[in-house]
């Protein structure tokens, strides 16, 4: 059996609010003074923060606490325990380049007929001292293979790219480059 991390709900719901937090303080409080230092720094954080701010949002929404057994993967809910068949996956995959480690996988509701997309960090422990952040780990490997067994048509070919969420991530960033380029040329 596999376990997602003990951290799942640090991350999920004092991580975000924290870090967000914070910089609206930092940005709040460094606004209105007369040093352009300050100005400037309060400028650059509302780039940063209105850059990153929707993607811990979005891992906010989707982190889930899971368990992946031998028969089935549980989603533990406010409202109890969800079971999710290994034949009802859509796809899983291990996201490149991202620390801590997560899983995306796509599954179908059999309650709505809709398809769901999660996240997973998987344990810590698996992930301590290991810096090649473009190995899958065991619980990717592990859902894969249970996901393979129920579903013989089931391709890793079909997987989305493991880089295309570090690729969205730097690309919306670049307005935010653009942007401070251009304050920076403009008012200095």
């Amino acid at each position: 059996m596999h376990k997602s991390s003990s951290m799942t709900f640090v991350y999920k719901y004092l991580f975000t609010p924290t870090w967000g937090g914070g910089f609206l303080l930092v940005i709040f409080s460094t606004w209105n003074t007369n040093d352009s230092f300050s100005q400037d720094w309060s400028i650059g954080a509302v780039l940063m923060l209105s850059w990153i701010l929707p993607w811990l949002i979005i891992m906010m929404i989707r982190l889930r606490s899971v368990e992946a057994s031998q028969d089935n993967l549980v989603i533990k809910t406010f409202n109890g325990p969800k079971t999710i068949a290994y034949k009802d996956i859509e796809w899983v995959f291990q996201i490149a380049l991202i620390n801590p480690t997560m899983i995306s996988l796509k599954y179908h509701e059999k309650e709505t007929g809709e398809f769901s997309k999660i996240l997973i960090m998987p344990s810590m422990s698996s992930q301590l001292f290991k810096f090649n952040t473009l190995r899958e780990l065991e619980m990717t490997k592990f859902i894969r293979e249970q996901v393979m067994t129920a579903k013989p048509n089931y391709s890793k070919d079909l997987e989305p790219s493991r880089w295309l969420p570090l690729g969205i991530l730097l690309i919306t960033g670049i307005p935010i480059i653009v942007i401070v380029n251009l304050y920076f040329m403009n008012f200095q």
